[in-house]
């Protein structure tokens, strides 16, 4: 009994801890993805950096969320970007969002975002 109570504190602890961890865009959008419209999303986050309406009518818009890494103990300075690209239906309902977050080691400003262009060239 004794050993009950540290190791449900250790797991509270544990979990309560990876939900500071996860950036607030990823719990946003995890809570909006399937209803949540485009104004209501531009709302929450501010306006993409880019956006794109594709042949289908889906519109697909790209956000940046860049942090400095200043030099500790070993660590590059540099800077990390964390890219969101989300993707509207016709009727501007959030379908889709990725997640991808990128270091531009020595880089205090580097632009775009993401290393390499994939199949939107936004």
């Amino acid at each position: 009994m004794t050993i009950v109570l540290p190791v449900a504190a250790a797991v509270c602890l544990s979990e309560s801890g990876c939900a500071l961890i996860i950036p607030p865009e990823c719990r946003y959008l995890k809570t909006a993805q399937g209803h949540a419209t485009a104004e209501a999303v531009q709302k929450q986050l501010g306006a993409p950096v880019a956006h794109a309406v594709l042949p289908t009518g889906e519109a697909v818009w790209r956000y940046e969320v860049r942090e400095e890494q200043p030099f500790h103990r070993g660590t590059p300075t540099g800077f990390w970007c964390d890219e969101y690209q989300l993707t509207f239906d016709r009727q501007s309902v959030l379908r889709e969002w990725t997640h991808r977050s990128y270091f531009h080691g020595g880089s205090l400003n580097p632009e775009p975002c993401r290393v390499e262009y994939e199949r939107l060239a936004l």
